[in-house]
């Protein structure tokens, strides 16, 4: 599972990248030999006219199928983070299992 950080008009520490890189791989461990890539972009919001809104978009491809695209907006980068890849592994979750039980459905009985 490949894991790749963007950050769009803000500077990113190496403390923060660091913390994506863990959290990515806690979230999404379990379905890491059936995730290809992670994508995780992070852009301030009102870039230069300043504010505190950070935006994470989070989008996992899947071996199979359409990536999975997670979005949020908050003004704590690490509570961002954390929510956003916590989030992230739970939509992989859902379409891994509901992938699984629509083959289960579609499996011919013997």
């Amino acid at each position: 599972m490949r894991i790749e950080i963007q950050a769009h008009h803000l500077v990113l520490e190496a403390e923060h990248r660091e913390q994506i890189q863990r959290r990515a791989s806690f979230a999404l461990s379990r379905m890491s030999s059936l995730i290809q890539q992670v994508e995780v972009h992070l852009t301030d919001v009102n870039g230069p006219r300043g504010g505190v809104d950070t935006q994470c978009r989070v989008q996992v491809q899947l071996d199979r199928g359409e990536p999975v695209v997670v979005q949020d907006v908050d003004h704590d980068l690490i509570a961002l983070i954390n929510r956003s890849l916590a989030r992230a592994g739970q939509a992989v979750d859902r379409r891994i299992n509901k992938a699984q039980a629509s083959r289960r459905q579609h499996r011919p009985q013997i």
